[in-house]
């Protein structure tokens, strides 16, 4: 079993943290349904898998999202969320810390931002049905693809952007043990 140190723990915590607070107080409501609302929280997670690796991003980006799911009233939505933004975060470390190369970052948070509007799709579309079959599925899928999709993108160039200026400044040697 491998041992995880105090400074891990802390620091995954501060990442959590960070995941939730820039997704619940970035938070803008959809104007056109289906509800729901965008925000930054997604380039925080992509930056935690960025620094921090694929266990690191799942833990921020399945707990922090979540957590803010929950705080804002959406609850419904906080296990959808918790595996989705789990995936995006896991992925999107994975993947940016395959390589050294700069281009796997892209790719990177290309891949993640694709993670959002295709999770909620199939989570709307048969997760959500089995509690309001009324409303979730095809229609109600479809109709949040447009704004999921905005939001991922959004969140990957700010995240890539703001991983570089992170790197440049040499946080990691910081952050990681």
């Amino acid at each position: 079993m491998e041992r995880i140190s105090t400074r891990k723990i802390v620091i995954n915590g501060l990442f959590i943290a960070l995941v939730f607070i820039a997704t619940y107080f970035t938070k803008i409501h959809a104007l056109v349904p289906p509800p729901g609302y965008i925000n930054l929280g997604d380039a925080i997670i992509m930056i935690t898998a960025i620094l921090l690796g694929q266990k690191s991003g799942f833990l921020a980006g399945s707990l922090g999202s979540a957590f803010a799911d929950i705080m804002a009233g959406a609850v419904i939505y906080a296990p959808v969320t918790f595996v989705v933004k789990g995936i995006e975060g896991y992925v999107t470390g994975r993947i940016a810390n395959s390589s050294k190369k700069q281009f796997m970052k892209i790719i990177a948070v290309l891949v993640g931002a694709l993670i959002i509007p295709l999770g909620y799709f199939v989570c709307e579309l048969y997760f959500l049905r089995i509690f309001d079959n009324s409303t979730f599925g095809y229609t109600y899928a479809i109709a949040g693809l447009p704004g999921n999709t905005i939001q991922g993108l959004a969140n990957a160039v700010l995240a890539y952007l703001l991983s570089i200026l992170l790197a440049h400044s040499g946080i990691r040697n910081h952050i990681s043990d």
